[in-house]
């Protein structure tokens, strides 16, 4: 197999919009030099019933999926949820209102919803002042009790814990549980880089040892231990730089709602005399107000739009939640496993230890994949996944791909990326007017990512316009024998 999968990709840069019908593209894609050595799938189908298969290679095999795994979060989340889904997080006190006075605790309910923001705070704020309160005295309780395993996923690595992309996971959140760091130079040469936190917090404490130089290349580099609230930064930034941004983790997000819930209510005039504290709402606690997130269908949108793997957590423990009455990913698995069943997915394709796919763990077959797109186009919430989707050329993580070939706008698939591995998997519109659904899955690969898409990027572009049908007669698929 690994000679096979070491040809894998040469075709593909080789091939290009010109090539004759009769040539193979599949075997131009696996004969590329950036493939060598690479695990390779592939499976193309028609969007007809039964599909006919176009293309195949090792899709039977099981590869790591990097975020092509959101694919499974999004159907089993819609499918168990639905659509027009909402959550709503509610505020509670265990108190009674004297006056300007609210005597006892307040209580942040966190519900799983991953678009909790600072204005919805401030809306949860406005309430307690539009009651006329000013002070509460008591404390302020972050409720997390309906998840069950919090912090990270399994199969996660620890150096890149301090980045936005890997979030901790509770059942609530705050504006995707993390903050914006921007580096610029400062006005003088030797003088420390100027650097900021958007928003502004003071559960963050930045160190940072960046200068400014007269001129050379900007490289600075950036460190939180996972456990701690102080960044530490150490490198150089020439003066002419534009500003650099990079998305930092929060630490600690239970506390770290809490004391930006207590800021927001000070803004708005009310002063809560208690502290932040972690616990559960008590059976005696009303609600005294509420915040309802967007439909599902928007929080899928941007969820595989943009890839964002805390959305994709925090909706699998959801369905958990629901469904098990347990906010975990081992019960959301179990759902899973028997919704894969209920669609005719072989479960023994899909073995997934989180929901966003950062998990190196994680592991699904080609086969599966497409099997999935398949079964989404019969599912009264098609529209909403398929919508969900980055467009090629035109937005999301797909938004600087295949511009300024017949793949743009054409293209609607999951991207997908993490260490030496390589995604791509959902629906083409082809110039004819009909559809195909594929999924492309490289793993171990060594030369450069970028060269690597773009072997990716060329075969789908193929699919998009040729001079003749595709079909199983005119096209021969190249099924690997090992």
């Amino acid at each position: 197999m690994r000679a096979k999968v070491s040809l894998a990709w040469l075709a593909l840069v080789a091939f290009c919009f010109a090539a004759a019908p009769q040539t193979n593209p599949l075997k131009e894609l696996l004969s590329d030099p950036a493939m060598r050595g690479a695990w390779v799938g592939v499976l193309v189908q028609t969007s007809s019933n039964p599909p006919q298969t176009l293309f195949a290679v090792n899709e039977d095999k099981r590869f790591m999926p990097a975020s092509n795994a959101k694919l499974f979060t999004t159907a089993l989340t819609l499918e168990k949820l639905g659509p027009d889904f909402t959550f709503v997080t509610p505020l509670l006190t265990d108190g009674r209102i004297d006056g300007e006075r609210l005597d006892g605790n307040l209580y942040l309910k966190g519900v799983g919803d991953p678009s909790l923001t600072r204005e919805r705070l401030r809306d949860l704020a406005k309430a307690l002042a539009i009651k006329g309160i000013k002070s509460v005295n008591g404390d302020i309780v972050v409720d997390v009790s309906a998840f069950s395993d919090n912090r990270w996923g399994t199969g996660w690595s620890w150096d890149y814990l301090h980045y936005g992309y890997a979030a901790e996971v509770w059942a609530i959140a705050l504006d995707r549980n993390s903050v914006t760091l921007q580096v610029s130079p400062a006005s003088k040469e030797g003088q420390l880089a100027q650097v900021t936190l958007v928003p502004a917090t003071d559960w963050l404490t930045v160190d940072s040892r960046v200068v400014t130089v007269k001129s050379g290349d900007s490289n600075w580099s950036i460190w939180r231990d996972p456990w701690e609230r102080v960044i530490y930064l150490w490198g150089r930034v020439p003066l002419s730089a534009s500003p650099e941004t990079v998305r930092i983790s929060v630490p600690s997000v239970p506390h770290y709602v809490g004391e930006s819930f207590r800021a927001t209510l000070k803004e708005m005039g009310i002063v809560v005399e208690g502290s932040v504290k972690v616990g559960q709402v008590p059976f005696n606690a009303s609600v005294i107000a509420e915040t309802q997130s967007p439909p599902l269908r928007e929080i899928v949108r941007w969820l595989n739009k943009v890839s964002d793997n805390l959305y994709a957590e925090m909706l699998l423990r959801t369905v958990a939640l629901k469904e098990r009455g347990q906010g975990s990913v081992s019960a959301a698995m179990q759902v899973l496993k028997q919704q894969l069943v209920d669609w005719e997915i072989d479960p023994d394709d899909v073995q997934l230890f989180d929901g966003s796919g950062l998990s190196r763990l994680n592991m699904v077959t080609p086969r599966a994949v497409v099997r999935l797109l398949q079964i989404a186009r019969t599912r009264p919430w098609f529209d909403a996944f398929k919508e969900s989707l980055p467009i090629a050329g035109k937005d999301g993580t797909l938004r600087t791909r295949f511009q300024n070939t017949p793949a743009e706008g054409r293209v609607f698939a999951k991207t997908g990326y993490i260490g030496s591995v390589v995604a791509l998997s959902g629906y083409i519109q082809r110039t004819d007017g009909s559809e195909l659904v594929f999924s492309i899955l490289v793993n171990h690969y060594s030369a450069p990512t970028r060269q690597v898409q773009a072997c990716v990027d060329r075969f789908v572009a193929f699919l998009v316009e040729t001079r003749e049908p595709l079909t199983a007669k005119t096209l021969t698929s190249f099924v690997s024998s090992n």
